[in-house]
């Protein structure tokens, strides 16, 4: 009889070891249940298996649906939503999930307060950095193109770049050479330089990728450090490109 219910024991945790790794467990279970034999298995199973409701990796069973948690700014803001109906509410709101990263939760927000206010910058902003941060960039785009009708220069440039590097990413290069120009006549950022220079390059017009690629790093000789430090980067990439090309430097 003791015999069986070693066996059986056995069988068990490796059972449950098994179901461990399918799950991709803590590897801390598994030792639990070879050291603390058979309990440790017993105790895997009901903190484990049994919460999962048995459900294995993979499976086509319905999942639990996950519960936002709330903080006290978002439980305030619902409240005031509720009450007033405010566009200005729906747009903090949107601010609060950006800044958790929940893009999903913030698109809404943005949406309804653009409804509510077709002028709110802010919302308008908050709704192209979702898309954007959903690699939805057609979607960013548009919401950009939006923003930019109404205020081009919106956020010292950085909308009108944002609208440039959405068009890039999304494959609209026309657009996006269009767009980097104005950005570099109005702002000069070197980024903008840099990834101008290298769609004209892709597109075959060699001399004038080069010529960008020299602005930036004859630009870069007369800024004040903080500034140098901040677009070392592009300037270091246009350096490569440069000496790539066959261009010696000063």
């Amino acid at each position: 009889m003791t015999d069986l219910f070693i066996y059986a024991a056995a069988g068990f945790m490796v059972w449950m070891c098994l179901d461990c790794i399918q799950r991709r467990e803590h590897f801390i279970w598994i030792i639990i249940m070879i050291i603390l034999f058979p309990v440790g298995a017993v105790a895997y199973f009901f903190v484990v298996k049994n919460r999962a409701g048995g459900k294995a990796p993979g499976s086509l069973a319905p999942t639990p649906i996950r519960r936002e948690i709330e903080t006290e700014e978002t439980l305030q803001l619902k409240d005031l939503i509720g009450k007033f109906h405010k566009a200005y509410h729906y747009e903090k709101l949107g601010q609060v999930y950006v800044e958790q990263k929940k893009f999903d939760l913030a698109i809404p927000q943005f949406e309804e307060a653009i409804q509510r206010d077709p002028e709110m910058m802010e919302a308008r902003y908050g709704l192209a950095k979702c898309f954007h941060g959903l690699n939805r960039f057609e979607e960013a785009a548009v919401a950009l193109e939006k923003l930019t009708a109404i205020e081009k220069k919106y956020d010292y440039g950085n909308a009108i770049f944002g609208l440039a590097e959405c068009y890039r990413l999304s494959g609209n290069e026309e657009k996006a050479l269009e767009t980097y120009g104005e950005v570099i006549n109005s702002f000069h950022f070197f980024k903008a330089y840099y990834h101008c220079a290298r769609l004209l390059d892709k597109k075959g017009k060699k001399q004038e990728a080069i010529d960008y690629m020299k602005s930036i790093v004859g630009s870069s000789k007369d800024l004040p450090d903080y500034k140098l430090e901040k677009e070392r980067f592009w300037i270091d990439e246009a350096t490569k490109f440069l000496r790539k090309n066959g261009i010696e430097l000063a």
